[in-house]
């Protein structure tokens, strides 16, 4: 049987050899080991974009996937490096919030005010504490060679979570921002800008209904109604400007053959306002 996928998302980029590096590490302990990359594309230090883009993503995957989530402004400090266990997947990370969105899923009622969120029966957490099946020396600056990597290769192998470290009841917590309803409004945020200048939302495009009767406002400007494909004509603005149900089921801001965050000067952060028009 062939190993599970060892899938990395990172905030590394690829200019610089680090995501390379990682595969390395992996296929030199595991030379069968399938290797995917969701992203390295994440914004630097952006821990919540990084929980966002994993939350939205990982059940795509196969059962058992393995991922192995670094976006760590912490690295060498005391933060833990851990392996979370799902049903469906395991997932190592540093803990740091980067987990957030996956435990999401899995909580009936997310807390709000709350560094850290006990686990559900249904989940197990391990803080990786045994070095055997790390790297070494261990740097300070990059743990997604010397730890994470290594580890995940292991498990892609059939060591077991309880060999890696000990068991932990919570992880850290800091989920995105979710939208806020004042009035007859939806207010939420973009989380990311993809590499076609889209405007990602936190706003799920199943609280908006059919979508065509509201107006998305977002710095100064206003469309209305929700448009089928990146082509649509119907209710977008003369420059193209438009707003779509999104792949990942999330409201998006696009612009017809160019650029939302171009057009708009528009990143992660900014204000997305969704009302419902009368009838």
């Amino acid at each position: 049987m062939a190993p599970p996928p060892v899938v990395l998302t990172t905030d590394f980029g690829l200019s610089d050899p680090y995501a390379g590096v990682m595969k390395g590490v992996v296929l030199s302990i595991n030379p069968a080991a399938t290797l995917i990359d969701l992203t390295h594309d994440i914004q630097p230090q952006n821990i919540r974009q990084g929980s966002f883009v994993l939350a939205a993503s990982h059940r795509f995957f196969p059962p058992n996937s393995i991922h192995v989530v670094v976006v760590d402004p912490g690295v060498g400090t005391d933060r833990m490096a851990v392996l979370l266990v799902t049903p469906n997947a395991s997932f190592l990370a540093p803990d740091n919030g980067l987990l957030s969105g996956v435990l999401s899923d899995y909580l009936d009622t997310p807390p709000l005010n709350t560094e850290r969120v006990s686990l559900p029966p249904n989940l197990t957490a391990y803080h990786l504490t045994n070095s055997e099946y790390w790297l070494h020396p261990v740097s300070n600056t990059f743990h997604g060679r010397d730890i994470f990597a290594p580890v995940a290769a292991h498990l892609s192998i059939g060591v077991t979570p309880d060999e890696l470290g000990r068991p932990t009841q919570d992880l850290a917590w800091q989920p995105s921002p979710a939208p806020k309803q004042e009035a007859n409004s939806l207010i939420g945020e973009v989380v990311y800008t993809d590499h076609y200048g889209n405007l990602v939302t936190n706003i799920p495009v199943r609280e908006l209904g059919d979508g065509a009767n509201i107006t998305v406002g977002i710095k100064g400007r206003k469309i209305y109604g929700l448009s089928r494909t990146f082509q649509s004509t119907g209710n977008d603005n003369e420059d193209g400007l438009l707003a779509l149900d999104g792949s990942l089921g999330y409201l998006e801001i696009a612009v017809r053959n160019g650029s939302a965050a171009l057009l708009l000067h528009a990143e992660a952060g900014e204000t997305v306002q969704v009302s419902q028009n009368s009838v």
